[in-house]
């Protein structure tokens, strides 16, 4: 942890060039968070009152000029921090994303669109990791799922 005097001190430049420790404080909050039940049961209400509120406010914004779509997927991704449902909405839009990007490829008139749509495949996966990277807690050995969670 962070707080502990005989680990040696880290600078910020070392954090942030390291992926793994860049968001080390927010995994070791969210495993402070989900050892206590009630701090847990706050924490998931406000995590599903704040992205649904990104989802509607995403949708509301789809048939604006602007990234609506945008902001329903941010708004998804927040609720997959928390509930697995909304983590297989986001894992099926990411393989029907695949299959869309796949299809322009394999019609594109040019290298230049095939080469964009190879960049577009390659950006959802680097998205989808970085968000499962950032916001997974990982549990303790030994220990399952907790029922509904």
């Amino acid at each position: 942890m962070h707080g502990d005097p005989t680990e040696p001190p880290r600078s910020a430049a070392a954090d942030a060039s390291s992926g793994r420790q860049r968001f080390q404080w927010f995994r070791d909050m969210r495993t402070w968070i989900h050892a206590r039940p009630h701090v847990h049961l706050f924490y998931k209400v406000l995590v599903g009152i704040v992205g649904g509120l990104i989802v509607v406010i995403g949708l509301i914004l789809v048939p604006l000029p602007g990234p609506g779509w945008l902001v329903v997927f941010v708004g998804l991704t927040v609720l997959a921090s928390e509930f697995h449902f909304f983590h297989r909405i986001i894992t099926w839009l990411r393989a029907k994303l695949h299959r869309f990007w796949d299809w322009a490829k394999h019609h594109a008139p040019s290298k230049r669109m095939r080469a964009a749509a190879d960049k577009g495949k390659a950006d959802v996966d680097a998205a989808h990791a970085e968000a499962h990277r950032n916001v997974g807690v990982q549990r303790p050995r030994g220990q399952t799922a907790r029922t509904g969670h």
